[in-house]
């Protein structure tokens, strides 16, 4: 009697121990939950159109100094988002390879909690751009892998990484057509984070970019290039908040996506 009250004594133990076993990834789970929130948000499509001029220099045999200045406009093109100043230098190695070094000073205008608030943010960006081409008669076809930074000032680290890394692709394709100045092209860029954030669950497709554009060189001095782009872009915002004693209480990632489309003219000039 006493050995069988022992036995069903030991089958509750074992049977409370497997219910605390498969209880806990849930409880843990829950826990984690409480802690840890992640939530998706679809932003309202946007129109970006933006414009800009552009001045190349040539410096040496296959070598020059680009400077551009672009301008870009948001919210439906209801006001200014941000202008772009660019240097950069470019090195055509050989026929089928190039290299190109440069910085742009960025200047974003952003909108404050309070309506009509305006305020200006100012970052760095430094970039290399990676160059492949081949010639089929009237086509080409390149692939550009650019590896940046934006340096951010006024970041604070928590919502916004000091530095920002990133590297995009692009595979493009052009075509002459005979006896006239106008190439149409048309090419996809993905775009790729290489940090986040703590808490930003780590790196991320960032933006899918597909273009088609027109080229038109109207001069031995000058061209100019019309252009479309349908942007899939994502962003990651986390914040925290803390509890009395200013332990970490609750991190909230939340994940946003917005297809934007941009029109785009562009005007630049060269001398041989």
């Amino acid at each position: 009697m006493k050995h069988s009250r022992t036995q069903h004594i030991m089958r509750l133990f074992r049977h409370a121990l497997t219910a605390c076993a498969l209880l806990f990834p849930v409880l843990s789970a829950v826990a984690q939950d409480n802690i840890y929130e992640v939530s998706e948000e679809m932003k309202e499509s946007d129109f970006q159109p933006r414009v800009d001029v552009g001045f190349e220099i040539p410096l040496a045999d296959d070598f020059s100094f680009t400077i551009n200045n672009e301008l870009r406009f948001r919210d439906n093109c209801t006001r200014i988002d941000r202008n772009y100043l660019q240097g950069s230098f470019s090195w055509e190695t050989c026929d089928y390879f190039s290299l190109d070094a440069g910085y742009i000073f960025q200047s974003i205008l952003n909108i404050g909690d309070v309506e009509y608030e305006r305020e200006w943010q100012y970052r760095h960006r430094v970039f290399l751009d990676l160059k492949a081409q081949i010639e089929l008669d009237d086509w080409k076809i390149s692939l550009t892998e650019r590896p940046l930074v934006n340096l951010r000032p006024w970041a604070d680290g928590i919502h916004d990484p000091l530095d920002e890394w990133l590297i995009r692709s692009k595979l493009k394709v052009d075509y002459d057509i005979p006896k006239t100045e106008l190439t149409p092209y048309a090419f996809f860029e993905l775009s790729n984070t290489l940090n986040t954030v703590d808490y930003g669950g780590g790196p991320f497709v960032d933006r899918l970019r597909f273009c088609v554009g027109m080229k038109w060189d109207f001069s031995d001095f000058c061209n100019m290039e019309l252009y479309y782009y349908f942007d899939i872009k994502n962003s990651r915002d986390v914040s925290y908040t803390h509890n009395d004693i200013g332990d970490l209480y609750h991190i909230y990632l939340n994940k946003e996506q917005q297809y934007v489309h941009v029109l785009g003219l562009s005007f630049n000039f060269g001398w041989d």
